[in-house]
């Protein structure tokens, strides 16, 4: 089931029915792929066919604004490297500053080692992004990364295409066999 926000679940119903036809149209391969988690899914969901359109991209933006309010975060996060895209637009629109987290410590520079980029303090609240999820493998693991540095972590995800344990827009899939779309 998607999430739609507390008190908004009618309103939203729109932009989340847009959502999904949008992935359908732009975004949506079928095949046999090898997902980032190591699963194999017969589609694939192309995000930067989505977030390559600043149109788009700014209208999945603002479907975190229900989110925002409800938990009033002092940094948005993003994690390598669709969640940062995602992140960067939410962080401008809201007017919120934001984070990035890698997925393998940074390797050089002033602060070679770090996971984080960006400017934060513990105690912070940090609203963490991520594109599209299956297991949400990564995705945890960022929010542990910020946790161990004392801040406090709500995960959410544009897409979720599986059984994640983090809340998204949209809970997305396809049954089986359903026909083949070329993009």
């Amino acid at each position: 089931m998607e999430y739609l926000g507390s008190n908004e679940s009618l309103a939203r119903l729109p932009d989340i029915n847009w959502l999904r036809k949008i992935i359908v149209e732009r975004a949506l391969t079928r095949g046999d792929y090898m997902l980032a988690g190591g699963t194999r899914s017969d589609y694939y969901i192309d995000k930067f066919r989505l977030f390559s359109d600043p149109h788009v991209l700014r209208r999945i933006a603002r479907l975190f604004v229900p989110i925002i309010s409800e938990v009033n975060p002092d940094l948005i996060g993003g994690t390598e490297l669709g969640g940062v895209v995602i992140a960067t637009a939410v962080s401008q629109l809201a007017n919120v500053p934001m984070i990035a987290v890698r997925k393998k410590p940074k390797g050089y520079g002033a602060f070679a080692g770090e996971y984080v980029e960006g400017a934060y303090e513990a105690g912070q609240r940090v609203l963490l992004l991520e594109d599209v999820v299956t297991t949400a493998r990564e995705l945890l693991a960022a929010k542990d990364r910020l946790e161990e540095l004392k801040l406090r972590v709500t995960c959410c995800a544009v897409v979720s295409r599986g059984l994640a344990p983090v809340r998204s827009l949209l809970q997305f899939s396809l049954p089986r066999g359903e026909a083949k779309t070329e993009n």
